[in-house]
This record gives C-alpha cells, sequence and structure tokens, in this order.
C-alpha cells in the first residue's frame, strides 16, 4: 500500500485554533453577544432534557405561535465551548418564527464522543416530544451545527428520524483523519474502531432528510476535505452549499448570527420548505 501523503500533517489540516491565533478574542466576543442575548430575549433557560448535569438546553422564543423549532449544537471538538457562548445563534430565527433551543452536551475527556452523541440524539428526542410545551408545530424539529457541532448534527441525520434537516457549518463527518490530530486525539481517545462507528459519512441518511452543508474560504484544508466527502457520500440528501469567502473556521458564524448572513439565510430557506399552511 503506498504511504499517505497527509500522515503525519493532521495539525495543519484540522487544528483551527493553530490557524486562527486570536481565536480566543473570538470566543470571548461569541460570550459577550451571548449573554446580551439572553438578557433581552423570551428565554426559557437550562431546561433539564435528560438525567446527567450537562444535559441542558436554553429555550429562545419568538413573539407568537414557533413555526418550529431549530436545535443547535455548539462546537469546540467535543472538548471545549458551552451553550452560554451559543445563544448569539437565535435572533436571526426568532426574528423569523422559530424557537431555538442550543443545547449543551458533556465534554470529553470525561466523557467519550460515543456519550456525546447519544445526549445529544436524547435532546432531538425531548425537543420532538415537548414540542407543545411551547406550542410549537409537530414534525417541525431542525438542528444546526458548528464544526464538532456540525458532526453531532449530521449524525442526527442518520439516526434521529425526528430530524427533518441539518445545516452542518464547517464540520467534521469522517473521523479517520482525526486519528493523525494529537490535539483532537489527547481528549477524544478515538480508536479506528470508534471513529469509524462515529463517522456519519460512513452511515447512511435517513430517507427524506436534507442536508445543507457550509463552509469558510480560509477554513484548513482537512475541513474543505470533509465536505467533500459528505457532498460525495450523501449526494442524495444534500440541498445545497454555502460557500463563504474571506472567514476562517471561527468567523464563519458571523453569517449564521446576522439575519442577512448567507448561512441564516439559506438555512431559513430550507426549514421554511417544511412548512405547513398557516391558519389564517
Amino acid at each position: 500500500m503506498p504511504p499517505n501523503p497527509t500522515a503525519g500533517d493532521g495539525e495543519r489540516r484540522y487544528n483551527a485554533r493553530l490557524a486562527v491565533p486570536h481565536y480566543q478574542d473570538i470566543f470571548d466576543g461569541w460570550a459577550r453577544a451571548s449573554a446580551a442575548v439572553r438578557e433581552r430575549a423570551r428565554a426559557r433557560l437550562d431546561i433539564a432534557y435528560g438525567p446527567h448535569t450537562a444535559e441542558r438546553l436554553d429555550l429562545f422564543l419568538p413573539e407568537g405561535r414557533p413555526r418550529g423549532t431549530l436545535m443547535y449544537i455548539h462546537g469546540g471538538y467535543w472538548r471545549s465551548l458551552d451553550k452560554s457562548d451559543a445563544s448569539l445563534v437565535a435572533p436571526p430565527f426568532t426574528a423569523a418564527g422559530y424557537a431555538v433551543a442550543v443545547v449543551n452536551y458533556a465534554l470529553c475527556p470525561a466523557v467519550d464522543v460515543e456519550t456525546i452523541v447519544a445526549q445529544v440524539r436524547r435532546a432531538a428526542a425531548w425537543l420532538a416530544s415537548h414540542h407543545a410545551q411551547w406550542d410549537a408545530p409537530p414534525a417541525r424539529l431542525f438542528a444546526c451545527g458548528h464544526s464538532a457541532g456540525g458532526h453531532l448534527a449530521a449524525m442526527l441525520l442518520a439516526t434521529e428520524p425526528v430530524v427533518a434537516a441539518a445545516t452542518c457549518i464547517s464540520a467534521l463527518y469522517d473521523l479517520r483523519p482525526l486519528l493523525d490530530v494529537p490535539s483532537v486525539m489527547d481528549a477524544t481517545r478515538f480508536t479506528p474502531r470508534s471513529a469509524a462507528a462515529l463517522s456519519p459519512a460512513l452511515w447512511r441518511p435517513l430517507t427524506g432528510t436534507r442536508l445543507l452543508t457550509a463552509l469558510g474560504g480560509d477554513e484548513n484544508p482537512g475541513f474543505r476535505e470533509q465536505c467533500d466527502t459528505i457532498r460525495l457520500h450523501w449526494r442524495d440528501v444534500h440541498a445545497g452549499h454555502i460557500e463563504c469567502p474571506g472567514h476562517d473556521h471561527f468567523s464563519i458564524l458571523d453569517e449564521l448570527t446576522r439575519a442577512d448572513g448567507a448561512i441564516a439565510t439559506a438555512t431559513l430557506r430550507l426549514v421554511q420548505s417544511f412548512d405547513l399552511p398557516r391558519s389564517p
């Protein structure tokens, strides 16, 4: 077998923090903006969706009856960040009439990624079965995630029939290349078997689901390879791709958190395509 030309090059291909040295300034900005959103929003905070202390979500509500519910899953390579850093994603969607559930989950290395996938699946099941509590219609649950959160959103499309569609931003779909990324392996302890088992690109998406992908023009090369992989393997459900020139792995979220952002606009177009006729 010929040698892998990318062996030993994992950090350059997948370490987004290495590529964006000022990432902490971006994270701090997310936290400040999210705190401001929570202060003024119609929100129900720290709702338990499961027994683990990390299994909590923040629910942001629109004026009037929601048209559906969007579940947002934060990134951080399964090892960092928190739902409190991600409230800033809610305003474009609540303004358009959707409830937004920002989901927390336990982090590596305290738990493994298999446990995190199970927690996110539990969150989706909880949202689907409790939609009447915020007067949202049934069968109108959607997912959106960034980076590792995009991986988790894609896993929902392969495992949870209650999730109709997902937007995956700068996401990971085949985890096997991460075996060559020491900064990720230190926390996740992936094995060849677990990396394959947790790769949505190696699963079949559920019938009727739809996937929207997004990627920044200045991403690490590994994330572009990941996007190419899922667009090939899930071509039957791939609903479109949003290319975001001038954005890196972190600044790309600007296109989700602005009402006129390319990702927010495309995601709203996707979820609105599932709308039921509204009562007069």
